[in-house]
């Protein structure tokens, strides 16, 4: 995760301006509306889920060889098009191979766990990135970026290996006499109302991301004036807060309930995007506070993302991702565009978008979700399956 950073960065320094990073981004979202409906109803239809996991993860790995020869925007333009094809099956996959991992009861710890895990993995590449681009040439050439994407080619062929050799079967039980796809639509928008919120919440958010992430980067080391180390440091802070305090936080979740803690963790997110907005050119050490915070806020989150998984019933997961990723898929063909120009007129006014959306849509939404809908965060609607047809 360390590398993705470094994406729009590099494609900046490929030559893209400010609209090209936008179409860059569009383009992407625009595939995998296309792709993702059909997608859901793929994985809904394969028993397996780890092989369909395994074979997507397997064709994304020239891509990531490709990105690393890119000579302009555009090459990586297509090759990052091949890439979102097969995320549309990957990523729903392991989604759905993480939540059936793990029962109910024991979410919250394993969720901790599962992220202290992750987190000790990565903590330690985000410096060694640094120091070979800093080797290189620094952040302003392209070919001195070029050899961390070879590096993530290599690791994640020696993560495919551990996968294919250690990964269990998944087998998703399916229903006799299946609703077709547009049936399957209905049923989803039929459900409950949490479901909607949250798809409501999702949608706004991943609208302001889709704005504000593709610039993201750029914005921490061309406006804020972060250094390559500095910009190494941020990538260590995150990973490093996951070690120290996601299993505190999955006990403090225990002991004191998903509401207190969501709440707080909430709070402590609209600090952290306020800090990226308010960090001043002269001290952009900063930076690495706010990534620390960020991270915080996700450790403590735990519980609600619990509640976000439980809500969603097993048999109907694939479709049900399929579809965010249509909603949102379409707002994310516009939004980097828009992005791009909101850019062009002020860097700031995007991230400031992130501090609003943040504290006056999902908070609210956050409140309603856990104090009429939720037992202290806990699922009490009914699944989707008891809904009448």
């Amino acid at each position: 995760r360390a590398v993705v950073g470094y994406e729009s960065i590099f494609l900046s320094r490929l030559g893209a301006n400010s609209i090209q990073i936008g179409i860059v981004s569009g383009a992407m979202s625009l595939l995998n509306v296309l792709f993702a409906v059909p997608a859901g109803t793929i994985i809904d239809r394969v028993k397996n889920v780890r092989n369909l996991y395994l074979m997507s993860f397997a064709f994304g790995l020239p891509n990531l060889l490709l990105l690393a020869l890119a000579p302009n925007w555009l090459s990586f333009l297509l090759i990052m098009l091949g890439q979102t094809l097969v995320l549309t099956i990957q990523m729903p996959t392991k989604t759905i191979i993480d939540i059936d991992a793990i029962n109910d009861e024991d979410r919250v710890v394993g969720l901790s766990i599962h992220r202290m895990i992750t987190a000790i993995a990565g903590v330690g590449s985000p410096l060694l990135l640094a120091y070979i681009i800093n080797y290189y040439g620094g952040l302003g050439s392209a070919n001195a970026i070029r050899p961390i994407f070879l590096l993530q080619f290599v690791s994640e062929i020696i993560i495919f290996i551990v996968l294919y050799t250690k990964l269990e079967n998944v087998f998703i039980e399916k229903k006799v006499g299946r609703e077709s796809l547009v049936e399957g639509l209905k049923l989803i928008l039929a459900g409950p109302v949490p479901l909607k919120l949250i798809l409501v919440r999702d949608v706004a958010t991943m609208f302001v991301m889709g704005m504000s992430n593709p610039f993201r980067g750029i914005y921490q080391v061309d406006v804020k004036m972060a250094t390559v180390f500095i910009f190494g440091w941020i990538g260590v802070a995150e990973p490093a807060i996951d070690i120290l305090l996601s299993i505190p936080a999955g006990k403090l979740i225990e002991k004191y309930g998903r509401r207190k803690v969501g709440y707080a963790g909430h709070i402590v997110g609209i600090i952290a995007r306020l800090l990226l907005v308010l960090t001043p050119r002269s001290f952009p050490e900063l930076l690495i506070l706010m990534t620390a915070l960020g991270s915080l806020e996700g450790c403590l989150y735990l519980g609600f993302d619990a509640y976000g998984q439980e809500i969603i019933p097993q048999d109907i997961r694939g479709k049900w991702m399929g579809v965010l990723a249509v909603i949102t898929g379409v707002i994310g063909v516009v939004a980097p565009v828009i992005g791009g120009f909101i850019w062009r007129l002020n860097p700031d006014y995007l991230f400031w978008l992130n501090v609003i959306q943040w504290t006056f849509v999902a908070f609210p939404i956050m409140i309603i979700l856990i104090e009429k809908y939720s037992i202290d965060g806990r699922n009490r609607t009914p699944a989707l399956g008891n809904i009448k047809r």
